[in-house]
């Protein structure tokens, strides 16, 4: 369970504040798919940046299960992100030195758990996003949806309770997308992890269990 309980979250631009979020308050059940939706600059990133403990609301609180997120300070949010979250990224975030499999592995390394099982699962997820083949290319030689594949077998290793997604799809095409958006539903589904996705395709929202609209930095439920 993800509660989300009186956000507040604020940014300096030029001379003037901008309230992103403004008493933002929500509940995500175990196991459920939320789509969130809105404007651009809506605070929609935000939220997900909050959640994960990259960044921290001005106030509030933010529960997963009995882990208070907005009491740990930065190191321990670290931590946490490290072992409980997975992350989508919309332009891959795939770091340009390591291969396919090394990119897969990293965070099993990081959190210790790159032994023979965490091999194997590793090269199992390669097999079933169809890139058995690529294990020893490096980002730079795969296709937008390669990559994006990539990404989404890497937030999935380390078998978090939470994947967060930004705009997975949003600098691929129309087929590509909807290869990489049935991926993400049967391995997450396979895996009964909460999703939390950004997307401003009415399409792409459909395909989840819920839908969150940010307006004036609050939740309407569409």
């Amino acid at each position: 369970m993800i509660r989300l309980h009186d956000l507040h979250k604020q940014y300096r631009e030029g001379g003037d504040m901008r309230h992103v979020l403004s008493g933002f308050s929500a509940e995500i059940t175990d196991g459920q798919r939320v789509a969130l939706v809105g404007r651009s600059g809506v605070g929609k990133s935000t939220l997900l940046n909050l959640i994960s403990g990259m960044d921290a609301p001005d106030r509030g609180e933010i529960r997963i299960d009995d882990a208070v997120i907005t009491a740990m300070n930065e190191a321990h949010r670290t931590l946490y992100r490290r072992r409980h979250i997975g992350f989508v990224f919309q332009f891959f975030n795939l770091i340009p030195t390591l291969t396919v499999i090394e990119n897969l592995q990293l965070p099993l390394q990081l959190n210790g758990l790159l032994n023979d099982a965490g091999r194997e699962r590793a090269a199992r997820l390669l097999a079933r996003v169809g890139l058995a083949d690529r294990a020893g290319s490096f980002p730079e030689q795969l296709s937008g949806g390669e990559q994006q594949r990539i990404a989404i077998a890497r937030a999935l290793v380390h078998r978090p309770r939470v994947l967060l997604a930004d705009e997975p799809t949003g600098t691929l095409d129309e087929d590509t997308s909807s290869v990489v958006l049935t991926l993400l539903d049967e391995l997450t589904r396979a895996e009964a992890m909460t999703l939390v996705m950004v997307t401003h395709s009415p399409e792409v929202a459909a395909r989840m269990d819920r839908i969150i609209r940010l307006v004036d930095g609050r939740p309407v439920e569409a």
